[in-house]
């Protein structure tokens, strides 16, 4: 049996132009200052290394535009897009990047520790995997205060072999955290190394 075509005039039309809009200007603006990150390594002006999330833009975009104030959230060192997305101003992220004054942290974190707790972006982290358990608490604290926001906790494909993944999905069975509440755990796949440039 033949299943009729959807008409693509109205296909996602649950969430309106003006949350199209919204994804899109977020997209890009997370496109443009990942590639002036990209641009200021390349002139040695990033000390140390930084860690890029160029074509995965649409994923912060989305996880960000659903959330609300007080939903929280934590990254893995690939977190300048999802820091973005939440609303931290470009200035602030680059900043941070340079080793500036202006930047989130006043240089002092660099790449992989953007946190602006007034934004709900409770860190990125940079050892893999550490920022799990940490999240599931966050959750609990919500379930245990009869609170209703939210903890997205996002890692890579390589954080589901170490220890603290492991831990973070006991945790969260164990306090039985509730996914009306808590914890969404937010698996990327990166296939391809950040700041190699092909020659």
């Amino acid at each position: 049996m033949n299943k009729p075509v959807p008409n693509p005039a109205v296909l996602n039309d649950d969430i309106g132009e003006e949350k199209r809009l919204e994804l899109y200007r977020s997209q890009v603006n997370i496109r443009e200052a990942e590639q002036r990150a990209f641009d200021l390594f390349l002139q040695n002006l990033v000390k140390g290394t930084s860690h890029l999330s160029l074509g995965q833009e649409a994923v912060a975009a989305g996880f960000a535009c659903a959330m609300k104030k007080g939903d929280l959230s934590f990254c893995t060192y690939r977190g300048h897009a999802h820091t973005l997305a939440r609303g931290v101003p470009v200035e602030k992220v680059l900043g941070e990047l340079m080793q500036r004054d202006n930047g989130l942290m006043r240089g002092k974190g660099g790449s992989m520790h953007l946190t602006s707790e007034e934004h709900g972006v409770m860190g990125s982290y940079a050892i893999i995997g550490a920022h799990l358990p940490i999240a599931c608490g966050a959750a609990w604290r919500a379930q245990y205060k009869g609170q209703d926001d939210v903890t997205v906790c996002f890692f890579g494909d390589g954080t589901t072999n170490i220890g603290a993944f492991h831990e973070a999905l006991n945790f969260a069975a164990v306090w039985k955290l509730p996914p009306r509440i808590p914890s969404v755990l937010r698996r990327r796949s990166s296939t391809v190394c950040c700041a190699t440039p092909c020659r």
